[in-house]
């Protein structure tokens, strides 16, 4: 039976939802130009009715006020998460290649190596024409000279590019950890307000705002799920989770971490050191499992940034375990890679660490075969060492390492052309021109008849030249890390023989039999080496010339990609989060006309209220008179 009330309760169960929905409004209209601010509207429905007295019919009571809701779209934050991903992952791409790029431009300028490249080759013509000169021998010297140091300038150059990658890795890190914990802190804060019926809706912003920013440096996965009471029946708080690449960040019980460690050994010869791996972290300082930065699932900035810093275009050394055994050289692991590389553009450190079998192992040295063709076929890790979870080196045991499936690895395959790749592009070209040159040499003699010398080398540890003459075998043969030969030379250690620089006269212009004929002017050695610039069989690419053209084209059509594709995702980005405005986003123009309705529902509400008002006063007041 309904009371004498109902009138009024129902009046002002009208007062109160349209009280609450101006507030809501009036809260709308003040945050229509704050970022990442998502609408709000006041959820209601009819009060329960009650039955009539002496009658079938139910009597409406009103209007419930069920609570606050945002207006958001999942659909378009996962489709703005996955495109700003991409862009922040095309974006650093294009940032590390635009500096590489500019490095190679510089080297196209007019002291640049194409300059460089034709001044040599210039010097050497003149060389023929005048091979006793002392001007001309001087000219040729340093333009070989200049030539090495162009080279040395430029992977001087991409070791700080590389550097400073690898700091912003870490700084990209930080920044992931301090998003991760102000989710989680987001989480609790929402998760008391709402298990209370409360509602958190700018909270819930500022956490969407806090994906939105994650999202730039790894692709985010959230789920909502909502929590359940001790009775079974779902609460309106929920457990959000966030995932980065398929694995957990945070959710309602933790706050995972990640770190960067330091590796001990680079894994590519001209890496700088210390290179940073990330881990996720344990929360005591000490990394856990790795997280794999490599994945082809991952994307992201910190993804752009490693691909960018240790990129080698999927040339990683990948090898299945053949052998390993023990004896002088320690224990050792004889592998087959199943790539093909040669002396020219092998990478390895001299030493280092290799992973068997996902075991990481320190080796001291590694011996190389190569067939006639001058590809490696076999390579020989010696003076193995187990590197413990704290880096402590402990002798290796054969049967633990011949344990497991057979792989075996040093660094990762980074489907993209970085640092590494163009590092290993110029390491090729110098060890390919060095070796032609140097054998060209070393066919004469020099000025006094003394067997000719190397043009190009590098030092050994104790500073003398590396005598490469004989290091390579067209047949075939072996060589160890450890010895002279062309692996040992690189874009950061060629040079010119201080012997050649210190004195002119071991410039070699020709052969024994001419200088025992006290033929001065023969140049039969300087004919071959001028034959080295225009040859187009030294390379695949073509001439010397025709292969540095080739990388740096390589360069420029990369760079223009990234920044392709960057732009393009800029352009999906701003047209999904137009689409995620259009929903969550305040439109003044329609709270203003929504001012008007409510407004109008809250007079009437008054109204419903004076009139029962009235009424009660004549039925109380004046009736019982």
């Amino acid at each position: 039976m309904p009371s004498t009330f109902l009138g009024l309760n129902t009046g002002t169960s009208g007062l109160n939802y349209f009280q609450a929905a101006l507030n809501t409004t009036a809260h709308n209209i003040s945050n229509a130009s704050t970022k990442g601010y998502s609408r709000q509207q006041v959820l209601s429905e009819a009060s329960g009715a009650i039955r009539l007295n002496n009658s079938a019919g139910m009597q409406g009571t009103g209007v419930s006020v069920l609570g606050i809701e945002q207006i958001r779209n999942s659909y378009y934050d996962t489709k703005y998460w996955n495109n700003a991903t991409a862009r922040s992952e095309y974006q650093a791409k294009y940032d590390g290649l635009y500096e590489i790029e500019n490095y190679f431009n510089e080297m196209k300028s007019p002291t640049g190596y194409t300059a460089v490249l034709d001044t040599f080759a210039q010097t050497v013509e003149e060389l023929i024409k005048n091979p006793s000169g002392a001007t001309v021998r001087t000219s040729y010297v340093n333009a070989a000279s200049n030539y090495t140091k162009l080279f040395q300038e430029l992977s001087q150059n991409l070791q700080t590019s590389q550097r400073s990658l690898n700091d912003e890795l870490a700084l990209g890190v930080v920044e992931v950890n301090s998003i991760a914990k102000q989710i989680y802190s987001l989480n609790e804060q929402i998760s008391n307000m709402e298990v209370r019926g409360g509602n958190a809706g700018d909270l819930r912003d500022k956490r969407a705002n806090l994906v939105d920013q994650l999202s730039e440096y790894v692709n985010v996965d959230v789920t909502e799920t909502p929590m359940k009471a001790s009775d079974g029946t779902e609460s309106k708080a929920c457990n959000y989770v966030v995932r980065i690449n398929g694995q957990v960040l945070v959710d309602e019980m933790n706050c995972y971490q990640l770190m960067v460690v330091p590796r001990t050994r680079p894994v590519n010869t001209t890496d700088v050191d210390g290179l940073y791996d990330v881990y996720w972290t344990a929360g005591n300082g000490k990394p856990t499992e790795q997280f794999n930065m490599s994945s082809y699932s991952l994307s992201g900035k910190l993804k752009g940034i490693v691909a960018a810093r240790d990129g080698n275009d999927n040339h990683g050394f990948d090898a299945r375990l053949s052998s390993c055994g023990t004896g002088a050289d320690g224990t050792t692991a004889t592998v087959r890679t199943a790539k093909n590389f040669t002396m020219e553009d092998l990478n390895i450190p001299t030493e280092g660490t290799v992973s068997i079998n996902n075991r990481t192992y320190y080796y001291d040295s590694f011996e190389a075969t190569y067939d006639e063709t001058g590809t490696i076929t076999e390579y020989t890790f010696k003076g193995l060492q187990y590197l413990d979870e704290n880096a402590i080196r402990q002798d290796a045991n054969p049967t633990e390492v011949q344990d497991g499936n057979g792989k075996v690895k040093i660094g990762e395959n980074v489907d993209f052309r970085g640092i590494p790749y163009y590092m290993t592009q110029m390491n090729s070209f110098l060890r390919t021109f060095s070796k032609y040159i140097n054998e060209a040499c070393e066919s004469g003699v020099d000025a006094k008849g003394d067997p000719g010398v190397d043009m190009f080398t590098t030092l050994t540890t104790d500073g003398k030249n590396m005598n490469l003459a004989g290091s390579y075998n067209p047949a075939g043969g072996t060589f160890t890390s450890e010895d002279a030969g062309y692996y040992r030379l690189n874009a950061l250690n060629w040079i010119v023989n201080t012997e050649v620089l210190q004195d002119h006269d071991k410039i070699v212009v020709s052969y024994e039999s001419d200088i025992s004929q006290n033929d001065v002017e023969a140049h039969g050695v300087l004919d071959i080496i001028k034959e080295v610039f225009r040859d187009t069989d030294i390379f695949t690419q073509g001439t010397p010339a025709q292969f540095l053209e080739s990388m740096t084209a390589t360069l420029a059509v990369d760079t223009y990609q990234s920044k392709t594709f960057t732009k393009h995702h800029d352009d999906v980005v701003a047209i999904v989060d137009n689409q995620r405005i259009s929903v969550a986003g305040v439109d003044t123009n329609e709270e203003a006309a929504n001012l008007v309705v409510l407004q109008n529902g809250y007079n009437l509400a008054c109204k419903v209220i004076t009139v029962m008002n009235e009424i009660y006063d004549k039925l109380i007041n004046q009736m019982g008179v």
